[in-house]
């Protein structure tokens, strides 16, 4: 009997592409396993959002034997910066010379600023068959009921976010 590791990448690096598994885009791993992706969203201000009660409910409607990873990736999110330049712009520019060296002075040091991060939630589901494949579908509707949203990664997504965890490069965020 061989020894599994805990947390290894190997079948994220090794990984021989991605193929579709009835809706969904997987990851087909270098053992031939098909890995199934979703993120777990939610509005934290809310108060039915239950994280803690999810991450229950999830592992306790699994079969024995399933695999599913828990992955927290941080990610760059330059959604705030773009924001607070488009708000500046739309400022106009003013008569007088120091509100534009003000202007000019909050546009630079947002294009200076490094980006924000944000934490995104990552399921890693390996599909066992048919049976684990209604289950996944099921997800949306279990995570619902904590105030949790499933989305559901697409192909373009899986790639980019291995490429994120593998080879971040934050040149392409404008950091």
């Amino acid at each position: 009997m061989g020894k599994k590791e805990v947390g290894t990448t190997h079948n994220f690096v090794l990984s021989k592409g991605i193929m579709q598994v009835g809706a969904y885009s997987a990851l087909v791993g270098e053992d031939g396993t098909k890995r199934l992706f979703a993120e777990l969203l939610a509005d934290p201000d809310r108060p039915e959002v239950r994280p803690q009660e999810v991450y229950q409910a999830i592992l306790a409607s699994m079969q024995p034997g399933w695999t599913l990873r828990l992955l927290q990736v941080f990610w760059p999110d330059p959604e705030p910066r773009l924001a607070f330049q488009r708000q500046v712009q739309e400022w106009g520019m003013p008569a007088n010379e120091g509100s534009v060296i003000l202007i000019q002075g909050l546009n630079l040091a947002v294009q200076e600023h490094p980006l924000p991060f944000i934490r995104r939630t990552i399921l890693e589901f390996v599909l066992p068959g048919d049976e684990g494949l209604a289950w996944w579908e099921g997800l949306a509707g279990l995570t619902q009921a904590f105030g949790i949203r499933v989305e559901y990664v697409l192909a373009e997504d899986i790639r980019r976010l291995l490429e994120w965890m593998f080879n971040p490069i934050l040149s392409q965020y404008g950091s």
